[in-house]
């Protein structure tokens, strides 16, 4: 009998994670899927998939940023095996993390006894904050990375319980880190997570020097593949001809400091907490005001300070005396400092894809909290009673809560109509719930909705120039350029960068104030704008400030009194710049 649990031990983890997941199989392309997947012309083809190493994660028309190549093979694969259809996207993502539950198994059973083992990776198999990364096509960067570390820590925990790494066990690491690598940049932390299980779970008695000496080459190896990687992105990146919008960070627009960086990333870290262990709410969104974005040190940020100092202090103690406990503070804190604002700028503040391995760390400290926890109540016989009813009671019943709200989220990944309206629910303070809400409503000729919406948005934060921007061109293409005009200036005060000069220019035209309408198509033509249309317009401004003159050669006449020009722009230009969008400068 004992065999046979032994054995559905690790099948029945899978079957969990598949269960919890499973309706995602119905879900459409949601969210980045959009630009990354769906309209994005390599998914139309597989001839020349080597090339997929010289490309940018994103499209160029979307920014040209990250650099993913073996994530955008994965896809370009199954678009050809299901003609990109969504379906065969969400099972790739339903089998990987699967394959993860079952690794996170594999690593706690070396750990661990059975039951504390299969716990963990029960917890991890149905753990809602693992929704945004299963249920969301583009999640799937995140799952080939964890099933890689993760593949890659089983290999290397078992043969250093055991003894010296093997030669044949230490080639195929450094292929996993490859794919990791590869596969999204924060893969790039293996090493490190490697290194922590050497200082914590491996029951190695030798001098740290003497391992390190033995380890070298090893790690050289890792070394080798992670410098290849970043030479590889940076070559790719580098490529100043990618064209596109540059995605708005808080941390860009609103130009804070790098001090103010790690402020910021201290004040989310109770965040981070409740969602490894009561993930009740959860959102696509972690934005300001919701989350604040810290332009110096307050009170805010007092919780998250203290919080990280007792989890850095706590892995440190308890390193000799609950090493996997240690072990899994350590592989939270390694696998989320890519994505954490610590270091570099991420982009983000929070988001619930970025905690999928590191989450697989907060189940080993469950588990070995759950392990001490037994030990201690089996000292008495009553107490040791107790914890034979509770412990299953309370763990089918984290089990049910945890696939249910698994369930239930998955759902709302199904389109981009019903998650973004969940996400304004899931967080009404969050300027970006509404900022995408209302774009959306307005591009479904739901416009008194979506500009509600959009102020909104505007009234919460109003430092985002791409919203001002989105609700000037909702104005602009219903033939509203009076109520634009101030939208567009603001978007680019705010950010003189931004995009949109073409549909300013046409804007101020409209308006009559000719002379501002030249000078802002100049500056379109400047920075790489259609000139063909750019032309007629600056055309137009010339011909129609010439007739100005004409009427009034003093040149005092108030523009209340000018009489419009007696031709209009032409059709075409009028269609053209409706057309140019977010794409012309």
């Amino acid at each position: 009998m004992r065999g046979l649990v032994r054995r559905a031990a690790a099948p029945s983890v899978a079957l969990l994670a598949i269960a919890s997941s499973a309706i995602g199989i119905f879900n459409g392309f949601t969210y980045d899927d959009v630009y990354v997947v769906e309209q994005n012309p390599l998914m139309k083809y597989l001839h020349g998939w080597w090339h997929v190493f010289r490309l940018s994660y994103w499209p160029k028309s979307a920014g040209g940023d990250g650099y993913r190549p073996l994530t955008i093979l994965a896809f370009r694969l199954e678009a050809a095996v299901g003609h990109l259809n969504p379906m065969v996207f969400h099972a790739t993502n339903i089998a990987l993390y699967a394959l993860a539950a079952w690794l996170v198994f594999s690593i706690a059973r070396r750990l661990l006894p059975l039951w504390a083992a299969w716990l963990c990776a029960a917890l991890f198999a149905v753990h809602p904050v693992h929704v945004e990364a299963v249920a969301n096509v583009v999640g799937q960067s995140e799952l080939w990375v964890a099933v890689a570390i993760l593949g890659a820590t089983v290999l290397y925990v078992r043969d250093r319980m055991q003894g010296p790494l093997r030669t044949s066990t230490a080639l195929w690491i450094l292929a996993l880190y490859g794919v990791a690598c590869f596969a999204k940049e924060h893969g790039i932390v293996l090493p490190a997570i490697l290194v922590a299980a050497e200082l914590t779970i491996v029951p190695d008695s030798s001098i740290l020097l003497d391992r390190a000496r033995r380890m070298r080459p090893f790690y050289l190896g890792m070394a080798a593949v992670a410098l290849g990687f970043l030479a590889a992105r940076g070559i790719v990146l580098a490529d100043h001809s990618l064209g596109g919008f540059a995605p708005f960070t808080p941390f860009s627009v609103l130009h804070i400091t790098p001090t103010q960086r790690v402020l910021t990333a201290v004040g989310v870290v109770p965040e981070w907490l409740r969602l490894f262990f009561w993930p009740a709410r959860l959102s696509a969104d972690y934005g300001p005001p919701d989350v604040d974005i810290a332009q110096g040190p307050s009170l805010v940020q007092l919780p998250g300070l203290l919080l990280l100092i007792a989890i850095i202090a706590a892995a440190l103690l308890l390193r000799r005396r609950q090493p996997v406990m240690s072990f899994g503070i350590a592989f939270v804190c390694l696998a989320l400092l890519p994505s954490s604002n610590f270091l570099l700028p991420a982009g983000i503040v929070v988001a619930e894809r970025t905690m999928f391995l590191a989450s697989a760390g907060a189940m080993f400290f469950v588990g070995a909290l759950a392990v001490a926890a037994r030990e201690q109540l089996s000292a008495s016989e009553p107490r040791e009673r107790v914890w034979t009813f509770a412990a299953p009671v309370t763990c089918a019943a984290l089990l049910a809560l945890g696939g249910k709200r698994s369930w239930s989220r998955t759902r709302v990944w199904h389109d981009n109509e019903t998650l973004f309206r969940q996400s304004v629910v899931d967080s009404p303070r969050s300027y970006r719930a509404y900022f995408l809400l209302g774009t959306w409503d307005v591009h479904h000729e739901r416009k008194r909705l979506g500009e509600s919406e959009l102020r909104q948005g505007m009234r919460l934060f109003p430092y985002d120039p791409y919203m001002a921007f989105n609700l000037a061109e909702a104005y602009r293409e219903n033939g509203m350029c009076a109520a634009a005009l101030p939208l567009y200036r603001w978007s680019r005060e705010i950010e003189p960068n931004v995009n949109g000069r073409t549909e300013y220019a046409w804007c101020l035209m409209n308006q009559g104030r000719y002379g501002e309408s030249k000078e802002m198509a100049l500056d379109a033509i400047r920075a790489g704008g259609l000139v063909s249309l750019l032309h007629q317009i600056i055309t137009y401004d010339v011909a129609a400030m010439a007739w100005e003159r004409k009427q009034d050669p003093t040149g005092n006449a108030p523009v209340t009194e000018l009489v419009a020009p007696p031709s209009k722009l032409p059709d075409t230009v009028q269609k053209a710049a409706g057309k140019a969008g977010d794409q012309t400068p």
